[in-house]
């Protein structure tokens, strides 16, 4: 079996479609968080103001840098580890 292409395949899309999901979750907490953090528990305004906007923004940013944090740290461990 592990030379079957079609398993190669299937298996090739199955991981595509996990990490799919993955950040599917991800971009759907980070839009929970940055509301929550950003809005509270107001009503969705019509029109989102430049200091809403702005917070918005900046809330995105600073959770895409702390994952991207995450991530680099995590690697630097675990290449580490295989040393």
């Amino acid at each position: 079996m592990e030379g079957d292409p079609q398993l190669a395949r299937f298996l090739a899309a199955l991981q595509t479609e996990t990490q799919r999901q993955k950040f599917t979750e991800q971009v759907h907490t980070l839009t929970s968080r940055c509301w929550e953090v950003c809005l509270g528990d107001s009503r969705p305004p019509s029109k989102l103001d430049s200091k809403t906007s702005t917070c918005l923004q900046n809330c995105v940013n600073r959770m895409i840098d702390a994952s991207n944090f995450m991530v680099e740290h995590l690697q630097k461990m675990e290449k580490n580890l295989g040393q």
